[in-house]
């Protein structure tokens, strides 16, 4: 009987992840459902993620059974972070971790009962097993932030020195923001995106600002941060724009190679641990053996 149940868990998870893979899939080579999809948020009478069958399910579950509205919007600025502004992303993370939860348990079951463990060893292979599938969505989601945000640093100076250009140029800053997410698009695609966003911000009325300021929350790179901070005050006191983009151009600069030379520095204490535990032993065999072999030898015949 537990082999059955054990069997339709696994059939049913399977079918889930097939069956959710596939309907991702489908949906991103539909240009139609996109494209409604995309006109209905605009018009306001659809939320985002309506033609989303597994997304909306999800949101009405969420939108039910969820008591702090708070912890959503943090969930939702968190993923956010990694690169996802669609407001359907937060329920397509939860869907995710629930089917990988289910399936990576269910499969867990059954092989430990294919095996035949004890009844402890299956429950505890279960639960080790859903544990995996309830934290690798949150721990990939964190690696892609922290990728993300690593890009973005180091980006950071060279688009300043775009900046500068554009600005010396006569463009105006929001056309330099727009030609620099034009220009850096193929080199560092996240920055782009979020100077996208910033010039979006701008052209719907939003202070500079308050537009740099959300960029550096959104992102949290001291760079950007410290870029905001230059922009407001040169906004406020009236300094050129492009005198202040080239001396924190070249403070970042400066910072990145400072971070470079650290980087190299630490590379020879952390060498000292696979010399000492991976190579010393071997060499000391390698150098050591043949002579101990032969006073082994030796020792033999004067004692026979």
């Amino acid at each position: 009987m537990h082999l059955y149940i054990i069997v339709g868990l696994v059939f049913v998870s399977t079918f889930l992840l097939v069956f959710t893979a596939l309907y991702f899939i489908s949906r991103r080579r539909d240009p139609v459902k996109a494209r409604l999809q995309e006109l209905a948020v605009k018009a306001g009478t659809a939320r985002p993620g309506e033609y989303d069958f597994f997304a909306s399910l999800l949101r009405k579950g969420v939108d039910v059974l969820a008591t702090d509205d708070q912890h959503v919007a943090t969930s939702r600025e968190w993923i956010t972070r990694a690169g996802y502004f669609n407001e359907g992303a937060i329920y397509n993370y939860y869907l995710i971790k629930i089917i990988l939860t289910v399936a990576l348990a269910a499969v867990a079951g059954f092989a430990a009962y294919h095996f035949h463990l004890s009844s402890t060893r299956i429950v505890l292979a279960t639960g080790g097993a859903a544990l995996v599938g309830l934290f690798a969505p949150r721990m990939w989601v964190s690696r892609k932030i922290a990728n993300r945000r690593e890009a973005i640093r180091r980006a950071v100076p060279n688009m300043l020195d775009l900046m500068v250009v554009c600005v010396e140029a006569g463009l105006s800053f929001t056309a330099a923001l727009q030609k620099l997410s034009e220009e850096i698009r193929t080199s560092c695609a996240p920055l782009a995106q979020e100077l996208t966003i910033v010039t979006q911000e701008i052209l719907v009325g939003k202070p500079k600002a308050d537009a740099f300021r959300n960029l550096a929350n959104r992102t949290e790179v001291d760079e950007l941060r410290s870029l905001a901070v230059t922009l407001i005050q040169a906004d406020r006191l009236g300094t050129s724009i492009a005198a202040s983009l080239r001396v924190l151009a070249d403070t970042m600069r400066f910072k990145r190679r400072q971070r470079a030379e650290e980087a190299a520095n630490k590379v020879t204490v952390k060498l000292v641990f696979p010399l000492v535990l991976l190579i010393f032993p071997e060499l000391l065999i390698i150098l050591a053996g043949p002579a101990l072999i032969t006073i082994l030898k030796t020792l033999s015949t004067v004692n026979g």
